[in-house]
C-alpha cells in the first residue's frame, strides 16, 4: 500500500497509542485500560476482516429518453481507508422499474477498484421511474442500505405527450375525506384535449377503489370527486387516465396524486445522545416529513402533563430543526402543531429517564477541536468507555470515571479523518448507552482545477480541456477520474439534488433514508447556515447507528462469498447424484476461441479461472468420467442466484405534470432540435412512405435482423399451435423440411443447421452422435408454447451472412439452411445431463467501448444534425505524475451552456469533483 494511504492508518494507530498512554499516566487501576485496549482491538480487528466496500456510480445524466445509452463509471472503494477494494473483481447493476420489475442486468469487470460500461435502454421502455443498483457479491452480506442505488426518470417521445395540470382539494365531510380534483388536459402544443372520453381510475398499491368514465370539457378540463379511505397511504395514490378513442391505441398515463395532507405529517423527536434524563439540559432534534417522504416547514410548542408551554419549536431546514429542554422527574411532554383547519395534532416526545447519561457535542464552525461533554446523574461509579469511530475504525477512545461528576474532552479533529464520527459511550456490558454523530471537514479534499483553451466556443469548435488534480498542500495527484458534459438546454442539471462521488462517500453512504437535497451539504465547510444543516441531518437521520451486540459475537460465515474475478464453477456427478472425482473437464468457447480442461477434486467440484470478459459469453462444457466415457456422467453449474431487492418508497413525478417553466423550456428545446434534425436529415420523410409490416421476432438473434427470413413462425402461430413439438411444428410450416434418418434434417436438398437463441447446436453434437439423433431429441424435447418465434433462411438473401459466420469458406452457402428459433427462456439449445454436457451462459458482460464523439473540420456547418444531449463522456482519465491531463472533443449543432462534471479519486484515501461551465454561442 502506498505511503499516502497508510497515512490514515498511521494516524488511528498514533491516536490510539497517544490515548492509552494519557490513560495509564491518569488511571492506577490497570483493569480499565487493558478492557479498552481489548475492546479496540476486537472492532478494530473485525472490521478488518470485515474489509467493508462502498460503491459509487457517475454517469452522464440524470434522466434518459428512452432508446438513449447510460454510461457510468463505478468507484469500489474499501469503506475505511477509501482506497481502492482488493476484494471485489466482478460489479453487477440492475435496472427495474418502480414495479420492482427488473428491465436489465450486466456484469462488469472490475479493476483496481475501477469499472466503466454503459447500458442500452430500449425504445420500447414506458416512461417513468427506474432504479439503477449496483453491488458485488461481497456487499450482499451487509444488507441492502450498503448497496448503490440511484432512482431517476425515463421518458420518451415529448412532442407526443400529453401535459397535464391538477390541483386537488381536500374536504374533510363526517369523519370522511372528500378530494376534489381538478384536470385540465392539454396536447404538448398547449391545445386542448376537448370532448375527449376517459376512463379514470384511483388506486393505491394494493387495489382500484374509484373508476369513472369522464368527457372533458371543451377546453380540455375535468373534476373528478371521490372519497379517500382514511387507511391509505399518501405515498401510493396514483391516478390513471385512459384515452378511450380507439385511434388513440392505448394510450395511457399513470400518474402519482400526492395529497400531503397535513394532519398525516410524520414528526419524530431524537434527544441529542439518544435520551432525555431528568434534570439535564438536552438538545432535542426533530424531523417533520409530509406523506410524500420530503420535509415541511413547521412550527409548534412543547406542553408538559400539566399542559403548560415549556417552549417552542421551528423547522430550519429540510423539515429539521432543535430546541432545548431541562426534563423534569415524572414528567412527560407532548408537542402541538397547528393544523390549516384550526385543529391541534399532537405528537409524543420520548420517555424521560430518571437516570443516565448525556451525551452533548460543540462542534463549531471551521474549529479545529470538538467539544463532548458527558454528564451523569448521581450515584453513576461504574467505569465507562467513550469510543470515537469513523468508518467503523476506532480512532479515540477513553476511560469515562465519573467520580467527579461531569466530563469535558476537548477532541483534535486532526485525529479523525474527513468524514462522519461517531462517538459512542459504552458501558462495562459492552452494551451502547449513548451514541452522537458529527462532521469532520479536513480540507483534505482533492483541488480539481479545469481550464478550457477558450473562454468561449461556437458550433462544432474544436473544445480542449486541461485538468489538473493535486492535494490540500498543492503536490500533484495521480488519480481517475471521470467527466461528463452534458447540454443544459437539454438537460437538466440540479446540483443541490444530485450527490457526488464526495457527499456520497462521505456522508449519504453512513445515513439511514432518503437524504433530501444531498448536494445542499457539499460546501457547509464553508458556509456557517449549512454547516448547522449538516449538524441537524446528522442528529436526525444518523441518530442510531452501530450494533455493539453484533459486534463482540462469535464471527458467523458469510453466506456470499467474495468474487475476485470471473470464474465457472460447478460439480460433476454420476447416475446416481455421487460427486466424481478426478474427472476430466474441458471448457470450450469458440467467440473468442480458446480452450481450457481441469479435473474435479474429491468432492467433484470444478472451476476455471483467468476468463477475460466478453459481451455474449457461450461456454460449451463437458465432462468424462475415469474412462474417458461421458455416458452417465452429468454437470450440475453453479448459476448466479438473483436477489430480490426491496423496491424504491420515492416517487418521481412526471416531468409533464404541472410543469415548470424552466423543464418547459428543456422539453420544447428537445422537440424543435429533433424535429430540426429529421428534417436536414430526411428521415422525417418516412412518414410519408407506407410500409407493409412484416413479421417481427422480439429478442431474435437473426443474423439478417429480426424479421428478416424466407419463413416466419411468429407469436400468434405458435400460440394457436399449442402443444404442438418444434419438430411437427417445423414439418407442417416448412415446405421441404424433412428426417435424413440416421444422417441428419433437410430442407430439399438443403443441410438443415438448427441456431436456438443465437447458438448454433452443430457446435455441441457429442462425436457418438449423429445430427439426426441430436436435432431429434431437441425437436421432440421443446414444444410451441415455450417458443416466440422461428425464422427460416434458404434463399441466396439471407443465408450469405449465415454462411460467413457458421460455415467453413469451401462450403457453399445454397447448399446449406438455417433455421433460427428465439425461445422464451432465452438460454440456447437443450443439452440431456446423461451426455454430460453443458452449454453456460452466464449474463452479459459489458466491455468496455467509446463514447462515440463526432470530429470535425473548420469548415464544417452546423445544421442541426449533430444534437446530442451528452456531449462527451470520458471515464478513464488518468492523471500523470505532474497531476495533469488533457481531454479535447467537439461542440454539438446546439448553442447554448455546457455543464462539465468531473469526479474522481486518487485511490489512496482522496476524493474530488469540479463543475464547470462551457459557453457555445
Amino acid at each position: 500500500m502506498k505511503t499516502k494511504a497508510l497515512h490514515l492508518i498511521i494516524s488511528i494507530l498514533v491516536c490510539a497509542l497517544l490515548n492509552l498512554f494519557n490513560i495509564a499516566m491518569s488511571f492506577s487501576q490497570m483493569a480499565p485500560k487493558e478492557n479498552l485496549h481489548q475492546i479496540i482491538t476486537r472492532l478494530n480487528t473485525q472490521n478488518d476482516s470485515l474489509s467493508i466496500e462502498k460503491l459509487y456510480l457517475q454517469t452522464d445524466k440524470p434522466t434518459y429518453l428512452a432508446g438513449d445509452t447510460l454510461w457510468f463509471k463505478a468507484y469500489l472503494l474499501n469503506a475505511s481507508f477509501l482506497t481502492y477494494s482488493t476484494k471485489s473483481g466482478v460489479l453487477y447493476l440492475e435496472l427495474s422499474n418502480d414495479s420492482n420489475k427488473l428491465v436489465q442486468r450486466i456484469m462488469v469487470p472490475v479493476i483496481s477498484g475501477m469499472a466503466y460500461g454503459y447500458m442500452g435502454l430500449d425504445l420500447d421502455l414506458k416512461q417513468g421511474g427506474y432504479t439503477l443498483t449496483g453491488y458485488t457479491n461481497w456487499m450482499r452480506n451487509f444488507g441492502e442500505s450498503y448497496l448503490f442505488k440511484k432512482h431517476f426518470y425515463i421518458g420518451n417521445d415529448a412532442g407526443s405527450n400529453w401535459l397535464i395540470n391538477y390541483n386537488a382539494n381536500l374536504i374533510n365531510d363526517d369523519n370522511k375525506q372528500r378530494i376534489e380534483l381538478g384536470l385540465r388536459i392539454n396536447q404538448f402544443d398547449k391545445s386542448p384535449v376537448g370532448l375527449r372520453e376517459m376512463q379514470m381510475s384511483v388506486m393505491d398499491a394494493k387495489r382500484t377503489w374509484f373508476k369513472d368514465k369522464v368527457e372533458t370539457s371543451l377546453d380540455g378540463t375535468l373534476k373528478l370527486k371521490f372519497d379517500l379511505p382514511n387507511k391509505v397511504s399518501g405515498k401510493n395514490i396514483t391516478l390513471g387516465i385512459q384515452d378511450l378513442r380507439k385511434s388513440q391505441g392505448s394510450r395511457k398515463l399513470l400518474i402519482p396524486l400526492i395529497f400531503n395532507r397535513p394532519e398525516k405529517i410524520d414528526l419524530q423527536f431524537m434527544p441529542e445522545g439518544g435520551k432525555l434524563v431528568v434534570g439535564q439540559k438536552t438538545n432535542i432534534t426533530f424531523k417533520a416529513l409530509n406523506e410524500d417522504g420530503y420535509g415541511v416547514a413547521i412550527s409548534g410548542k412543547i406542553y408538559n402533563s400539566k399542559q403548560q408551554e415549556i417552549t417552542s419549536f421551528k423547522t430550519a431546514h429540510a423539515g429539521m430543526g432543535i430546541f432545548s429542554l431541562v426534563p423534569e422527574k415524572a414528567e412527560t411532554y407532548t408537542a402541538r402543531i397547528q393544523l390549516p383547519d384550526g385543529k391541534y395534532q399532537s405528537y409524543q416526545l420520548p420517555f424521560v429517564e430518571q437516570t443516565g447519561i448525556t451525551l452533548n457535542v460543540t462542534n463549531r464552525f471551521k474549529s479545529d477541536s470538538c467539544e463532548v461533554t458527558l454528564t451523569p446523574t448521581a450515584g453513576i461509579a461504574s467505569t465507562y468507555y467513550l469510543f470515537g469511530m469513523a468508518r467503523n475504525i476506532v480512532c479515540w477512545a477513553s476511560v469515562a470515571d465519573f467520580s467527579k461528576g461531569a466530563i469535558k474532552f476537548v477532541l483534535n479533529k486532526k485525529f479523525f479523518p474527513s468524514g462522519i464520527i461517531r462517538l459512542i459511550l459504552m458501558g462495562e456490558d459492552k452494551m451502547g448507552l449513548n451514541e452522537r454523530m458529527f462532521y469532520n471537514d479536513l480540507g483534505d479534499h482533492l483541488n480539481i482545477q479545469l481550464e478550457s483553451n477558450k473562454s468561449e466556443y461556437q458550433q462544432r469548435d474544436s473544445i480542449s480541456l486541461n485538468v489538473k488534480v493535486s492535494d490540500h498542500t498543492g503536490n500533484p495527484i495521480q488519480g481517475s477520474f471521470s467527466l461528463a458534459v452534458t447540454d443544459n438546454g437539454q438537460v437538466k442539471i440540479d446540483s443541490i439534488a444530485e450527490r457526488s462521488i464526495l457527499s456520497h462517500m462521505l456522508l449519504t453512504s453512513d445515513l439511514k433514508g432518503n437524504i433530501e437535497g444531498p448536494g445542499y451539504y457539499d460546501d457547509a465547510a464553508t458556509n456557517s447556515e449549512k454547516w448547522q444543516h449538516l449538524d441537524y441531518l446528522l442528529l436526525t437521520q444518523g441518530w442510531v447507528g452501530y450494533d455493539w451486540p453484533q459486534a463482540f459475537k462469535s464471527a458467523e460465515p458469510f453466506v456470499y462469498s467474495n468474487e475476485e474475478e470471473f470464474s465457472i464453477k460447478g460439480k460433476v456427478t454420476n447416475a446416481f447424484n455421487k460427486p466424481v472425482a478426478k474427472a476430466p473437464i474441458a471448457l470450450f468457447s469458440k467467440k473468442p476461441l480458446f480452450i481450457l480442461d481441469t479435473l474435479t477434486d474429491d468432492k467433484g467440484n470444478f472451476i476455471f479461472r483467468g476468463i477475460n470478459p466478453i459481451d455474449t459469453p457461450a461456454f460449451f462444457i463437458s465432462a468424462k468420467n475415469k474412462k474417458g466415457k461421458s455416458f452417465n456422467v452429468g454437470i450440475e453449474m453453479e448459476e448466479f442466484k438473483a436477489p430480490v431487492f426491496s423496491p424504491v418508497t420515492d416517487r418521481i413525478v412526471p416531468w409533464f405534470v404541472n410543469i415548470d417553466t424552466g423543464t418547459n423550456l428543456i422539453v420544447n428545446n428537445q422537440v424543435t432540435l429533433k424535429k430540426e434534425q429529421l428534417r436536414v436529415t430526411g428521415r422525417n420523410m418516412l412518414k410519408e412512405v407506407v410500409i407493409n409490416a412484416r413479421k417481427v421476432i422480439k429478442d431474435s438473434k437473426n443474423l439478417n435482423g429480426p424479421g428478416a427470413a424466407d419463413v416466419i413462425i411468429d407469436e400468434e402461430q405458435l400460440l394457436k399451435a399449442g402443444r404442438t413439438t418444434l419438430g411437427e411444428l417445423l414439418e407442417k410450416s416448412i415446405k421441404g423440411f424433412r428426417p435424413n434418418a440416421p444422417f441428419n434434417y433437410k430442407i430439399h436438398t438443403m443441410l438443415v443447421h438448427l441456431i436456438i437463441d443465437g447458438i448454433n447446436t452443430d457446435f455441441f453434437i457429442p462425436p457418438e452422435t449423429s445430427q439426426y439423433q441430436y436435432l431429434k431429441d431437441i425437436f421432440e424435447y421443446y414444444d410451441a408454447e415455450e417458443i416466440k418465434g422461428v425464422e427460416v433462411m434458404t434463399s441466396t438473401r439471407y443465408q450469405m451472412r449465415y454462411s460467413t459466420y457458421y460455415l467453413h469458406p469451401l462450403d457453399k452457402p445454397w447448399d446449406h439452411a438455417f433455421i433460427e428459433v428465439t425461445t422464451r427462456g432465452g438460454k440456447g439449445p437443450f443439452l440431456k445431463k446423461s451426455i454430460g454436457t453443458y452449454l453456460y451462459k452466464p449474463m452479459p458482460f459489458i466491455v468496455p467501448k467509446e463514447f462515440y464523439s463526432p470530429k470535425y473540420t473548420s469548415s464544417s456547418i452546423a445544421d442541426k444534425s449533430d444534437i446530442r444531449s451528452t456531449i462527451y463522456w470520458k471515464p478513464n482519465i488518468i492523471t500523470d505524475k505532474n497531476g495533469k491531463a488533457t481531454v479535447n472533443f467537439y461542440a454539438a449543432d446546439n448553442p447554448g451552456i455546457y455543464t462539465v462534471i468531473i469526479e474522481g479519486a486518487d485511490l489512496e484515501g482522496y476524493l474530488g469533483v469540479k463543475r464547470k461551465q462551457i459557453i457555445v454561442k
